[in-house]
C-alpha cells in the first residue's frame, strides 16, 4: 500500500487546528503522546517494580514498534534496544516457535489460616484443572503425562486489590514466601492475614524444535535513497532485506522491510546480527551527528 500523503495531512489538519499548530505539529504531538502512554506502560513493569531500565535492552515489536524504539528507550534512560527479526509479526513468529500447552485457572478466595483444609482444597482443585488440561490437550494429540506443569497461586493480604503469583508448595511455606516476595517488591510486610485468591496450573509440551536461520540478504543492495524528512532532513533510506549480517548504520536513518520501519535516531547506532535481528546502541550526541550527516549529503 502506498501512503496518500494528501489524506494523511487532511486527517491531521483538524488536530492541528485545534492545537494552534500545523499539520507537522500536530503529528509530532500525536507521536509525543504516543510514546509518553507507552514510556508510563513500560515504567509501571519495570521501574515502579524495582527495576533499574538502563541495565537492560529495550526490544521492540509490531509494525510501528521500530518508529518509537529510540525514543522510548532514551526516555527509559536505556542505552541498547532491539528490532527483532520479523518483529512486525512477532507474535505470528512467537506462535511457531512456542512450546504448545495450556494455562488454566480457578478463584478459590480462600484464607490460610485452616492449613489442612486449605491444602485439601488446593488438591481437589488442581485435580479438575489437570482433567481439564488433559481433555483439552489431547485434542492436539498431546499427553498430559509428556507436559512439565507448573502449580501456582496468587496470593495477597486480605483486603488488598492487588496479588502476587508464587509457587505452590504447601500454605505455610507459600505464605513465608509471600511475605518474603511482598517484602522485596514494596519494602515491607504486614502482620495481616494472608488470602489465597487464584490457583493456577501451567501446562508445557515439548518444543517443536523451532530454530531461527542464518540471515542471508534477500536483495542486492542495503541503501536505496534519501528521502527527505520535516524537521530533520534527508536521511539515508535502507532495505533490511538487503542488509546482511554485520552490517551497521549509523543514525538517523529510514529502515523499511516487509511488515515494518524503523526510525533510527541520531546518536544511534544498528547493527544486523547473525539471525536478523537489529541491535541497537546509543552512541553519541544527537546534535552533531545530525549536522555531521547534513553537511555529508550537501
Amino acid at each position: 500500500m502506498t501512503l496518500g500523503e494528501a489524506a494523511a495531512e487532511r486527517a491531521m489538519s483538524s488536530i492541528a487546528g485545534a492545537l494552534r499548530t500545523d499539520v507537522l505539529g500536530a503529528a509530532r504531538a500525536v507521536v509525543d503522546i504516543a510514546n509518553a502512554r507507552m514510556a508510563r506502560a513500560l515504567r509501571a513493569i519495570s521501574i515502579k517494580r524495582g527495576v533499574d531500565t538502563r541495565e537492560h535492552l529495550l526490544v521492540s515489536f509490531g509494525g510501528a514498534g521500530g518508529l518509537h524504539v529510540c525514543e522510548l528507550a532514551e526516555e527509559l534512560g536505556m542505552r541498547r534496544a532491539m528490532v527483532p527479526v520479523q518483529g512486525g509479526a512477532l507474535s505470528a513468529l512467537g506462535m511457531l516457535a512456542a512450546q504448545p500447552g495450556r494455562q488454566l485457572s480457578r478463584t478459590l478466595m480462600l484464607g490460610l489460616d485452616d492449613e489442612t483444609g486449605v491444602a485439601r482444597r488446593v488438591r481437589t482443585e488442581l485435580d479438575r484443572l489437570r482433567q481439564q488440561a488433559a481433555a483439552a490437550l489431547a485434542t492436539g494429540g498431546i499427553r498430559l503425562a509428556a507436559c512439565k506443569q507448573r502449580v501456582s497461586v496468587d496470593l495477597r493480604y486480605r483486603g488488598q486489590s492487588y496479588t502476587l503469583n508464587l509457587p505452590w508448595q504447601d500454605p505455610a511455606a507459600t505464605v513465608e514466601a509471600f511475605h518474603r516476595r511482598h517484602a522485596r517488591r514494596y519494602g515491607h510486610r504486614l502482620d495481616q492475614a494472608v488470602e489465597l485468591v487464584t490457583l493456577r496450573l501451567g501446562v508445557r509440551a515439548p518444543g517443536t524444535g523451532f530454530a531461527l536461520p542464518d540471515w542471508q540478504p534477500q536483495e542486492a543492495d542495503a541503501l536505496v535513497g534519501h528521502p527527505g524528512l520535516p524537521g530533520v532532513g534527508r536521511v539515508p533510506l535502507y532495505r533490511r532485506e538487503g542488509m546482511p549480517a554485520g552490517f551497521r548504520i549509523e543514525g538517523p536513518a529510514l529502515i523499511a522491510e516487509q511488515v515494518a520501519t524503523t526510525w533510527l535516531a541520531p546518536a544511534w547506532q544498528a547493527t544486523m546480527d547473525s539471525t536478523g535481528n537489529l541491535l541497537l546502541e546509543r552512541t553519541q550526541n544527537a546534535e552533531g551527528r545530525l549536522a555531521a550527516l547534513q553537511e555529508q549529503v550537501e
